[in-house]
């Protein structure tokens, strides 16, 4: 009982977070602010960590309030079962933006739950344990045209502040190829990423690729994920991980007041 305790006030801690951030967000007089989000449903609960990898059926709930430049965008992530797998709270700011190009950097707390065996009156059970951590990011990316995108991520952690594990860095070209038209509406996307990950000091390489597919008039999008190590040291990393989703998307605008 004390544990299911312990969720809820994790939980609601979370929404309270979110809640605090749209009402400061929403302050001044003259500016709209965009709330949007999404909840997507997938077989496989997968991070480019493969640490953090959760390896069964996953909920995951983005949310994203933005203002001109400022953005707070939240990811909370649980299994189907119904128990937290983890929390990200990501503040972000584009510091140059044109039609083609964009530069972000970025930072967050998040909490990660982990499953342990411990003893309890000489039974051996499974609790969960949270983790906390901090890490920074910064993102470049360039758009030719409507279709081909081309970008470039680095996020770096010190790692986990309860364990002080050895710090992490993730460095990321990207490619993407989208709104291909299949006809009657449907468009598609393939994105892939070549990754170079050092994390507790162990390292990897990766290529993935995912590869979507939507209706214009449907919230809902497809996809297909793939991630292929190339050399990997890395503790629950070194095996092709796959796994398909279900997307559904919303935004709404609000004025502030």
């Amino acid at each position: 009982m004390s544990k299911i305790i312990q969720l809820k006030k994790r939980f609601v801690w979370s929404v309270g977070v979110i809640l605090f951030t749209i009402s400061v967000f929403s302050q001044g007089t003259t500016k709209n602010r965009t709330f949007s989000g999404a909840i997507t449903a997938t077989n496989n609960g997968i991070s480019l960590l493969p640490t953090f990898s959760l390896g069964k059926p996953a909920a995951i709930f983005d949310f994203s309030i933005k203002s001109k430049r400022w953005s707070f965008d939240p990811q909370l992530r649980f299994s189907l079962e119904g128990k937290p797998w983890s929390f990200i709270y990501w503040f972000r700011y584009k510091v140059a933006k044109t039609a083609k190009y964009s530069l972000n950097i970025g930072a967050h707390p998040s909490i990660v739950f982990r499953n342990i065996s411990v003893m309890i009156n000489g039974n051996n059970e499974e609790i969960q344990r949270a983790q906390r951590f901090v890490a920074g990011e910064i993102s470049q990316n360039y758009r030719f045209n409507k279709h081909v995108n081309l970008g470039f991520y680095y996020l770096v952690s010190p790692g986990s502040i309860e364990n002080k594990t050895k710090p992490t860095n993730l460095i990321t070209l990207r490619s993407g190829y989208n709104n291909i038209e299949l006809g009657k509406e449907f468009v598609a996307g393939i994105n892939s990423q070549l990754i170079y990950l050092f994390s507790n000091g162990e390292e990897g390489s990766y290529v993935n690729a995912t590869i979507t597919l939507a209706h214009k008039k449907s919230p809902v999008t497809l996809s297909y994920f793939y991630n292929k190590p190339i050399n990997s040291s890395i503790t629950g990393g070194k095996e092709p991980v796959w796994n398909v989703g279900a997307t559904y998307a919303f935004n709404k605008m609000f004025k502030s007041k």
